[in-house]
């Protein structure tokens, strides 16, 4: 078992930690669809958007393993963040859905990159097991990105 920001905790200070994290984003997150569900005996699935200031949304699914002892830790993450413009328009995926052999990375922990037209950097950057980031994390990034680069980059009405 691993320990730190991404091993065990139990259910409900999971929840806790969850719900804390989006409160702290109240003046940058107006609508969050996310919700849990059991997806067998030992995986929950948390699944939703979060639609925020400006047309920025971001996209979370994670499957979270659950033990006996009510304990639950994430084991497979995306994270896709966007704007929507006249068309979505990407802006980062965080995600260990695959690995990229190919381009020398050791695990499967990385971050897809767009530029401001939504093209992809041809290469993921890879961010290993230690750094993939949290929920928080993504959002403060997310949010940081809006004020630097995405509110520039609307539509004039």
């Amino acid at each position: 078992m691993r320990g730190g920001r991404h091993g065990w905790n139990t259910l409900d200070h999971y929840i806790g930690i969850h719900d804390a994290c989006l409160k702290n984003f109240d003046h940058f997150i107006e609508e969050n669809t996310i919700s849990f569900a059991v997806t067998g005996p030992e995986s929950l699935l948390v699944r939703g958007r979060l639609a925020c200031t400006g047309g920025v949304y971001l996209h979370v699914r994670k499957t979270l393993e659950l033990n006996r002892r009510n304990q639950v830790r994430t084991i497979r993450y995306t994270y896709h963040a966007g704007i929507k413009l006249p068309e979505d328009r990407p802006v980062f995926r965080y995600d260990n859905a695959h690995r990229y052999e190919q381009a020398g990375h050791p695990d499967e922990h990385h971050k897809h990159v767009f530029d401001a037209s939504g093209k992809e950097s041809p290469d993921p950057i890879w961010i290993g097991r230690d750094g993939w980031p949290t929920l928080r994390e993504v959002l403060e990034e997310l949010e940081e990105w809006w004020l630097e680069t995405g509110r520039f980059l609307q539509e004039p009405v």
